[in-house]
């Protein structure tokens, strides 16, 4: 064989090589995506809550919430969390302390209005803000994962500002209890 044959041989090989390695990296991400979004839709048997969704709180705990609460919603462009949502996170921060075991994923959305690169950036601040209570009640750091989806998991289809409310929101998945 020449040497063009042999360095034509090399870059075919290596083009398969390469396309091998995305495709297989894309099935893990793919899995990653779908082990999330089980967990996320209360599916999964490895990750999130299970049967036992209150942890043993009762209905009347502090200010009325449950740990059950799980999902907490923002206004527009904002990252602050509301007060009536304290309680509820304040209640995990306790099951959390209570179980160092426990790990979560706290998932920041947002609205589909604005730019990719902001709302990734928003629902992140959503996510840190909600993970800075857990932390400021005591929670160890290493307990608490953040991740923004920005506006690529929507709540729902719609396009109205009801929909846009339910869009703008931090969710709290339990991913080991």
């Amino acid at each position: 064989m020449k040497v063009g044959q042999w360095i034509k041989m090399i870059l075919i090989s290596s083009c398969v090589v390469t396309l091998v390695g995305c495709h297989a990296r894309k099935n893990a991400d793919q899995n990653a995506v779908n082990n999330a979004n089980a967990a996320y839709n209360g599916q999964s048997e490895t990750y999130g809550a299970g049967e036992e969704t209150s942890f043993g709180d009762q209905a009347g705990g502090p200010g009325g919430k449950q740990t059950s609460q799980r999902i907490y919603y923002f206004d527009f462009d904002s990252n602050i969390v509301h007060s009536s949502d304290r309680a509820a996170i304040e209640s995990n921060a306790t099951y959390l302390l209570n179980h160092p075991q426990a790990k979560v994923l706290l998932e920041g959305h947002t609205d589909p209005r604005g730019s990719r690169e902001y709302n990734i950036g928003l629902g992140e601040r959503r996510a840190r803000a909600v993970s800075e209570i857990l932390t400021g009640r005591g929670v160890n750091p290493a307990q608490v994962r953040v991740v923004s989806y920005g506006a690529e998991k929507l709540a729902g289809l719609g396009r109205s500002e009801q929909d846009y409310q339910l869009d703008r929101r931090v969710v709290l998945v339990y991913m080991q209890r």
